[in-house]
């Protein structure tokens, strides 16, 4: 070894003490670290290898040792054109200790998807700073007295709507003879969403995550607002989940309310029937936030407490190529970690049940409609012709989306293509 390579080898550098590195996220078979620069503002996506290097280097380790134990986990070596490749990624990236701080804007704030017939958004505030100090005059918000006092009295608000709910259908049924009512009671509930989207960022605020923007977004057939958190891959998984959460805590909250309304307000009158409405579809619309094959929060929040990235996407691929190996008794092409694998195949599961469950109901009620209407042959031709189409946009929708992942800053391309050059020169 000459004496300059052994002087690369006794080298120690050191990554920037104040980068925000997040915990690891499972993608698919791999763990994926975000780390943040929060000079610049950029956000770097690392596979598990990258973070194990990136991890280590803290000055009092040199490339050899650090070269030892990465043999040593992976059973590949790090030559010298290795840490050449990852030497010049970080220095590019301002990412070592001593170098001027990377002035250049954000590399990974994702561009506005285009207005379609099917989505669109319209942003309306930056509440960030805003929402930060809410959040740090209202602490109690978040204490576990406040929690678990506030859920008690949802669980028997909720026991109180289960206890009366032909009551309650009997009551709200009284919206299709006064329909200002239901008008009422729908811009009542979205004030509700409203508040249960700000829920979120006040809780982002609160755990550390940014809120970019509150607006209002439309996804067909509903316009409804919205809140977009950044920067939460960077926190602890009890944080996400509790960020998750938070929006739905907001929705449940605004029932007790309802209670005392509709119990003394006189029945068949207007306020009683408004109030069985705004609890029987704001309970409705709670609860179906849990629901995790939905992609809504409760989706979210069992993301968070398992840390994967994407749990829906994932097992639809590991079960399916599970299934294409098992037919053609190939070798596994990816192994995740044992409770992965588990985890994957029993959502895949359960998410096909619910959703075919799902299918079968609602075609059932618009067969039954339909037949009412035009026939059973019609209704047949009616409903075969809608789930073509329905196939037909969803596989269109999926490959645009795809595609803008995938050359979106920050996608999937450009990730890969960091990785790539992080560290492509290890050998056996």
């Amino acid at each position: 070894m000459s004496s300059a390579e052994t002087d690369a080898a006794s080298a120690r550098p050191r990554i920037r003490d104040d980068l925000l590195v997040g915990p690891a996220l499972l993608r698919g078979d791999k763990y994926v670290h975000v780390i943040k620069d929060p000079l610049s503002g950029r956000l770097m996506t690392v596979g598990e290898r990258e973070y194990f290097i990136v991890s280590r280097l803290d000055g009092d380790r040199s490339l050899a040792d650090v070269s030892s134990e990465y043999r040593a986990e992976f059973g590949r070596v790090l030559d010298d054109r290795a840490w050449g490749g990852i030497m010049a990624t970080l220095a590019g990236r301002r990412l070592l200790a001593g170098m001027a701080p990377d002035e250049r804007g954000p590399a990974t704030t994702v561009a506005a998807k285009p207005a379609t017939l099917l989505h669109a958004r319209l942003p309306l505030l930056r509440p960030d700073e805003r929402l930060g100090r809410l959040a740090e005059r209202t602490p109690w918000l978040f204490s576990p007295v406040f929690t678990v006092t506030v859920m008690a009295v949802v669980v028997a608000t909720l026991a109180v709507i289960a206890w009366n709910l032909p009551a309650l259908v009997r009551s709200a049924a009284g919206v299709w003879e006064r329909p200002w009512i239901g008008v009422v009671a729908l811009m009542i509930l979205w004030g509700i969403v409203a508040l249960h989207e700000v829920g979120h960022g006040l809780a982002a605020k609160r755990f550390g995550a940014r809120v970019g923007e509150i607006g209002i977004r439309w996804r067909f057939p509903l316009v409804a607002p919205y809140c977009s958190v950044e920067e939460i891959q960077l926190l602890p998984g009890g944080h996400r989940v509790r960020i998750a959460f938070a929006g739905v805590f907001v929705s449940l909250l605004a029932l007790p309310p309802m209670v005392p309304l509709w119990l003394a307000a006189p029945d068949g009158g207007a306020t009683h029937t408004l109030a069985s409405a705004l609890l029987l579809f704001g309970a409705a619309a709670a609860l179906a936030n849990f629901v995790p094959f939905l992609r809504l929060d409760g989706y979210a929040m069992l993301n968070h407490a398992l840390g994967t990235e994407d749990l829906a996407r994932d097992s639809a691929s590991y079960t399916a190529a599970s299934l294409v190996r098992l037919l053609r008794r190939g070798a596994p092409a990816s192994r995740p970690p044992r409770w992965a694998r588990n985890a994957y195949v029993v959502y895949a599961v359960l998410a096909t049940v619910f959703y075919t469950a799902l299918a079968f109901l609602v075609a059932g009620w618009w067969f039954a409609l339909l037949e009412h209407l035009y026939g059973a042959l019609a209704a047949v031709l009616i409903l075969l012709v809608t789930a073509v189409l329905i196939t037909v946009v969803y596989r269109v929708v999926a490959v645009r989306r795809r595609g803008r992942a995938m050359v979106a800053p920050g996608g999937h391309e450009e990730e890969h293509e960091t990785r790539r050059r992080f560290a492509n020169k290890e050998r056996r």
